[in-house]
């Protein structure tokens, strides 16, 4: 992300095609802030993901549907061997209660990029697309990893144009 003098803030961000984005709104929050005990597992991850792509659906700004990076998965909290306490504890529970411990990245972003001009209709202003991505830090900085995948973005297919 780059300083944009024209809104006097980091919210500028090219693309490998050449294209410049404006990051318009960021939201972010807790990966497990709901989670009242236990550890997170695949099915858990699955749900949670699911729950903040329909939240950022509803989101004023979003058009059309919201881009999901896919979070890395791991089967460690903070490092490797972490939950070996915790599988442990498990071993006695019967097989059907059997999952392994898998966690995200703990903070969950969801981003409104815009650019302009417009993608499709030149009667339009401009483009807009909201993103979903997990990192281990509250933004900004975006994680370096994560800023790879929103320049990769195939901007042309994934954008909705609109007016004001």
């Amino acid at each position: 992300m780059e300083y944009d003098p024209i809104y006097h803030v980091t919210c500028r961000l090219q693309l490998e095609s050449g294209r410049e984005l404006i990051l318009n709104h960021l939201e972010q929050s807790q990966t497990y802030a709901g989670m009242l005990e236990g550890v997170p597992d695949k099915k858990a991850n699955d749900w949670g993901i699911d729950v903040d792509l329909r939240r950022a659906a509803r989101r004023e700004y979003t058009l059309g549907e919201p881009y999901l990076i896919p979070p890395r998965r791991r089967d460690y909290q903070h490092e490797p061997g972490d939950m070996e306490q915790e599988r442990a504890r498990r071993a006695h529970y019967p097989t059907e209660w059997e999952r392994d411990p898998e966690w995200i990245p703990l903070v969950c972003c969801i981003g409104c990029f815009r650019s302009f001009p417009p993608v499709n209709d030149p009667e339009k202003h401009g483009s807009s697309l909201t993103v979903v991505w997990y990192q281990d830090d509250y933004a900004l900085p975006i994680d370096s990893q994560i800023l790879k995948e929103l320049k990769r973005l195939d901007w042309d297919s994934l954008a909705i144009d609109f007016a004001y």
